[in-house]
């Protein structure tokens, strides 16, 4: 598991890395599911939908938990970018970090990746939008601490194991604007 856990985190990054070089955009809030007691572990992944700041953001976010409570997954990947969804949510503290964060969740548990990073800007995309290159600091990782209350919330959302119709839970949060992208089995 480790190593799909490993592999899933560097494809995260990748994805991060190429959205800011290509269009000049954080990664949106996703969430990467995992049923460990299965022969083929990665169910696939949610992306939050978009949200307003403030409350809508909050909700947004802690929505990323249904899916896979309905699913009974045993373990996540969260991933976000921290600057910008700390702007989302309209937290204090203004001007955040910038960095890529990388949450491996268990049932019981959590460790928090951490990557920092600058940047220098590239130019304007094809797409007329700004592009940038990102400049990776020193990763860290942070066993069971804080989170931010939506990503909080998110976790306990996932942990209740709610026995809903899958395919209804689905097509709902596909209407509210989330997108799902599930393994072919």
């Amino acid at each position: 598991m480790t190593d799909l856990v490993e592999a899933l985190s560097g494809a995260i990054h990748e994805t991060a890395e190429e959205l800011m070089r290509e269009h000049g955009a954080c990664l949106r809030p996703q969430v990467h599911i995992l049923a460990e007691d299965m022969d083929q572990p990665y169910i696939g992944f949610i992306t939050c939908r978009p949200f307003y700041r403030g409350a809508d953001a909050a909700t947004a976010l802690t929505g990323l938990g249904l899916f896979p409570s309905v699913l009974m997954a045993t373990r996540l990947l969260v991933a976000w970018d921290d600057r910008d969804l700390r702007t989302g949510l309209e937290m204090p503290g203004e001007p955040y970090a910038n960095g890529l964060v990388v949450l491996d969740a268990s049932l019981e548990e959590h460790t928090l990746n951490w990557h920092p990073y600058d940047f220098e800007v590239l130019g304007d995309t094809p797409h007329g939008l700004t592009a940038i290159e990102p400049l990776w600091g020193t990763p860290a990782r942070f066993e069971n601490v804080s989170l931010l209350a939506p990503v909080a919330e998110l976790l306990s959302l996932w942990r209740e194991f709610r026995h809903e119709d899958i395919q209804e839970t689905a097509i709902e949060l596909q209407r509210a604007g989330y997108e799902l992208d599930m393994v072919s089995r």
